[in-house]
């Protein structure tokens, strides 16, 4: 059974690090949906070159174990493991290697089976 959780993505850039909260739904080809009820979001252009350095989730789903990030419509290839990224595990995926992600651009993650 599907069980909704949330996810806060932390993307660090001149200036410091920006969080953005989401909701997931946790079913398949659900999209991570931000604070404005948007499915993406457009990342600020006036912080330089920008690095998702942490995503958090509050619950690793039920029905889905995985997400996908996309920039600018194209996938990343990089697959958001959903267990490795609790808040209550102590290395998370994206700590130690951050992805680069140029200024402005729109950030959409995806979940998957």
């Amino acid at each position: 059974m599907a069980t909704p959780f949330t996810a806060t993505i932390q993307v660090l850039g001149n200036g410091g690090v920006v969080s953005y909260n989401c909701s997931v739904s946790d079913v398949v080809n659900g999209k991570y949906i931000f604070q404005d009820g948007e499915g993406n979001v457009v990342l600020p252009t006036n912080r330089g070159v920008l690095k998702i350095v942490d995503i958090i989730l509050s619950g690793a789903g039920a029905d889905t174990t995985q997400g996908e990030i996309f920039i600018n419509g194209k996938t990343t290839g990089t697959i958001i493991q959903n267990a490795s990224n609790l808040g209550s595990v102590f290395n998370r995926q994206f700590m130690g290697a951050g992805i680069a992600i140029a200024p402005g651009a729109k950030l959409l993650i995806n979940q998957i089976a």
